[in-house]
């Protein structure tokens, strides 16, 4: 009978204590605003992307969360490899993480370059992604390009006005993210497509 029992719970997906691992806890502070996690510390993929330097760090400050599990609940849609172009987004005066942005991450996740923008999701089908990783793939519209990352990401950038009408002449999915209010309010705007996602990228 606990046979029986075991493969119903195995064949429903229901983890049983004996094979499941306790998830590890920890706080973050988002604009400004402790904000509670977790995350299974033995996976492979977050040993991956978590320096000594920021173990130490976690360890002993505030912010407990590796900067990697933070990244990924700012982009739930995406992959870790995805995710490749994206890093944290630091406020000194507020001494939190304010949103991610385009560019290289330091030891602690954070961009390397001091940011100005911050990323916002602006389309959550794959139609706009799919439309514009084709016109990239095409060279079909001028500034549209692959990011060298393996993220299979694709990227414009320029004033609202240019990536307004370079989406509108892409068509498809595409002409609607062209509409947003994101890129409407920016100056200087970057716009990312990966996996099945769109990112507006702006002066936060």
């Amino acid at each position: 009978m606990r046979t029986f029992i075991l493969s119903l719970l195995a064949t429903l997906g229901i983890a049983t204590a004996a094979n499941s691992a306790e998830p590890t806890f920890c706080t973050t502070r988002i604009s400004g605003q402790d904000v509670p996690m977790a995350y299974d510390k033995d996976e492979a993929s977050l040993q991956d992307n978590y320096s000594m330097r920021e173990i130490l760090f976690t360890r002993w400050g505030r912010d407990t969360c590796p900067s990697y599990v933070v990244l990924r609940s700012l982009t739930p849609g995406l992959t870790d490899e995805e995710r490749a172009p994206f890093c944290l987004r630091y406020d000194k005066e507020s001494d939190s993480t304010i949103g991610h942005d385009l560019g290289k991450r330091d030891s602690y996740g954070r961009c390397e370059q001091p940011s100005k923008s911050v990323c916002q999701r602006v389309n959550q089908t794959k139609n706009a992604a799919v439309a514009m990783t084709g016109a990239a793939a095409r060279g079909t519209v001028r500034g549209l390009r692959a990011l060298p990352d393996g993220s299979g990401a694709v990227i414009i950038s320029g004033s609202s006005s240019y990536i307004s009408s370079a989406l509108t002449a892409i068509g498809g999915g595409a002409s609607a993210v062209a509409a947003s209010p994101v890129l409407l309010t920016g100056a200087a705007v970057s716009v990312v497509a990966v996996g099945g996602t769109v990112y507006a990228c702006r002066e936060g």
